[in-house]
């Protein structure tokens, strides 16, 4: 039997791949839209993926999403919710699930039922229209709306995932394959279309970018450089987790012949690092010293921001400073001038503090 399951279990299962649960990969699908279930008299377990239902939690914890072509192929379940998709975007909307290593397959596979997740673009539109039913009931602001979607897009497209059940305080996996790019997310969603939620996309992902490498680090980009209308501070142009581009004599007057910063302003010879726990642990502090005074061989400022420098909003403000103080020093005219405006907003306040509750949970 073929399971087609819904964006909120799909994301589940994305992430449980990224963290290598159960030998478990994902492969393109030639699916381009579900197929009916079927089923006579209709419970979970007919479904042959006992294993995975029990992984997923379900029905103990949660209930199985599900995609349907038709509203005639609902399935009627306690245990179970519908959702009828006829339009999917991008040209692979389904990943199938599959063993890792087919010489040894996943203990939370069956042989006799395969199982789609959808797409990371249409994962992301499917939280866009769960997003949009609670903004249009007023539960939360259009701007919020913007920045949870902001952040799992950055995930998606980052070299971490959160954990797939406790994706606020559970352990986060690092040095992973992105599942997707800016760019894929962007061309998925510039087609023409009314589905609920694609409006919400085409905001979000107008802004993402590639190769965030940590929560945090996806907290630092929105939070100094998107616009104000987001809480951020608007600082301008940037690059993130680009390699600097150096020439032959550069590359032979420092230690290492690639350097990457988190963060680039491009004509400020000025770079961001955001330098979390790991960078106390080993040969970490050594290889930023050397990176550091790579830096200042190439002439570049280098502002660190470590966990102090971000724990609280307040805290995050007095570190921005020094970038702002940096950057009118070196020409950025009227920076300083428009950070105090902002500085001295309740209402910008209000936005920045929404930010941090949204990227950075943990605090709340």
């Amino acid at each position: 039997m073929d399971v087609f399951l819904d964006d909120k279990n799909s994301l589940t299962l994305l992430r449980a791949v990224a963290h290598g649960v159960a030998g478990l990969a994902l492969v393109p699908s030639p699916h381009m839209r579900p197929i009916a279930p079927r089923v006579g008299y209709f419970n979970l377990w007919k479904l042959g993926i006992s294993p995975l239902l029990c992984y997923l939690g379900i029905p103990e914890r949660t209930r199985l999403g599900l995609l349907v072509p038709t509203a005639s192929s609902r399935i009627q379940s306690k245990d179970v919710t519908c959702h009828v998709s006829t339009a999917l975007r991008g040209r692979s909307p389904f990943w199938q699930l599959v063993s890792a290593n087919p010489q040894c397959p996943s203990p939370l596979l069956a042989d006799e039922s395969r199982v789609y997740v959808l797409s990371p673009p249409n994962v992301v539109l499917g939280m866009a229209a769960r997003l949009c039913k609670r903004s249009d009931g007023r539960a939360m602001p259009m701007y919020r709306s913007v920045l949870m979607l902001l952040k799992l897009c950055l995930e998606l497209c980052g070299t971490y995932s959160h954990d797939p059940f406790e994706p606020h305080m559970g352990e986060v996996a690092y040095g992973i394959n992105p599942l997707t790019c800016a760019r894929e997310l962007r061309e998925a969603f510039a087609e023409v279309g009314g589905e609920r939620g694609i409006a919400l996309a085409r905001v979000a992902t107008d802004m993402v970018y590639d190769l965030s490498g940590s929560p945090q680090e996806s907290c630092m980009g929105p939070a100094l450089f998107f616009p104000d209308s987001y809480g951020g501070l608007g600082l301008g142009a940037f690059d993130a987790n680009k390699p600097l581009d150096l020439n032959d004599d550069e590359r032979q007057s420092i230690g290492y012949r690639q350097i990457t910063p988190d963060f680039t302003l491009p004509g400020q010879k000025a770079v961001i690092e955001y330098l979390g726990s790991i960078h106390n642990e080993g040969a970490n502090p050594r290889i930023d010293h050397v990176r550091s005074l790579d830096y200042a061989t190439l002439g570049i400022r280098e502002f660190g921001f470590w966990y102090e420098d971000v724990r609280t909003r307040r805290d995050f403000m007095a570190s921005a400073s020094r970038v702002v103080t940096a950057l009118e020093q070196y020409g950025d005219g009227g920076v300083k001038r428009r950070f105090a405006r902002l500085a001295a907003s309740s209402a910008f306040a209000e936005r920045q503090e929404a930010l941090f509750q949204v990227f950075r949970p943990w605090q709340r």
